[in-house]
């Protein structure tokens, strides 16, 4: 799954797509628990449960465990009651399926009934800058001025801009907007993404240090890592995630490639991370699965390097989304096949 979408991050935010990010993870009821087949999910679900539930799934081990379900569910009560809450919901489901027309369809049904309702101003930026459409993104987050804090705005609005302008402009005017105020998770999250791209990756990560990476969503956490893997610090990837995901059989992509990484530059003679990884790669081409074209591109990049595959799956990336991220991941893919010539 691409990154952006975690960070609706997501994320897609990039975490900006919702005020409850650090909520603590949500367990339903008893007489509302997903059945073992994953195949329904109970009616007897609130709308506020549903909420809970769709925010939870940004968290490690349920992005994909819930998706099919909630918007499965979600369909069919945005059919019923096409209410502001709901439609919002749909739309950010629909959007980490990357179903981006439908997501904006719905959203801005939303905003015809409800103006100024912030979280589809947030989701529709998102979305739009993930497709790399950065006017109708920065629109958005404009909209948002005088309906949220200055901090979260500005926020949204550089966000954007770093995208297509200067990284480092859009850094260091979202710091004066702040100047010293407490930051949200969300602001924290983006200013540590710029540095990252910035390459000031101990600045990146100063950034991160009052994070709780237990409750922090899985764009985070992968942020997180790149940057301690471009600090040279495998092994803090591998013992911190370790003890962090207490469920390995459900780990994202996005975080068990992460771990692939750290393992292959320790050089370690188990390789069950690597493992792992290339049944997961498997099964992903098998379904021409497109929808984590990212990750396969990086994969053949960083831990089993294919110039031809990296290349293609950087390509089906690029046609999904445009960002400066994924336009990075296509440079490194040209440049892997011309050193390879």
């Amino acid at each position: 799954m691409h990154l952006s979408i975690f960070k609706s991050v997501a994320f897609i935010t990039l975490c900006l797509t919702t005020f409850a990010l650090s909520a603590a993870p949500f367990t339903p009821k008893n007489d509302a628990v997903i059945a073992n087949s994953n195949s329904t999910l109970s009616a007897s679900l609130s709308v506020e449960e549903i909420n809970t539930l769709v925010t939870n799934s940004q968290y490690v081990g349920q992005a994909e465990r819930l998706q099919g379900l909630l918007k499965t569910r979600l369909a069919q009560l945005y059919k019923q009651t096409p209410s502001s809450k709901i439609g919002y919901l749909y739309a950010r489901v629909l959007q980490k399926e990357h179903l981006f027309n439908e997501a904006i369809d719905i959203a801005n049904n939303v905003l015809i009934k409800e103006p100024q309702h912030s979280n589809s101003h947030l989701l529709l930026a998102n979305i739009f800058m993930t497709q790399g459409k950065f006017a109708q993104a920065k629109k958005h987050c404009v909209a948002l001025i005088g309906h949220v804090s200055t901090i979260t705005a500005s926020t949204c609005v550089l966000d954007v801009q770093s995208q297509h302008e200067s990284v480092l402009d859009s850094y260091q005017a979202l710091v004066k907007i702040i100047n010293n105020n407490q930051t949200s998770l969300a602001t924290n999250h983006v200013l540590s993404e710029m540095s990252y791209r910035l390459n000031n990756y101990k600045q990146a990560l100063s950034h991160l240090q009052s994070v709780d990476l237990v409750q922090a969503p899985v764009s985070l956490i992968v942020l997180w890592a790149d940057i301690q893997i471009a600090l040279n610090q495998p092994q803090q990837v591998l013992n911190t995630l370790s003890v962090l995901l207490p469920d390995k059989g459900n780990l994202e992509d996005a975080i068990l490639l992460r771990l692939s990484i750290a393992e292959k530059k320790l050089n370690k003679r188990d390789k069950k991370w690597q493992n792992t990884m290339a049944q997961r790669v498997t099964l992903r081409e098998l379904r021409k699965d497109s929808f984590h074209a990212s990750d396969l591109a990086k994969y053949y990049l960083d831990v089993q390097p294919n110039r031809e595959k990296a290349l293609y799956w950087a390509h089906i990336n690029c046609q999904q989304a445009k960002m400066s991220t994924d336009e990075q991941l296509l440079i490194q893919a040209k440049a892997m096949q011309r050193d390879t010539l």
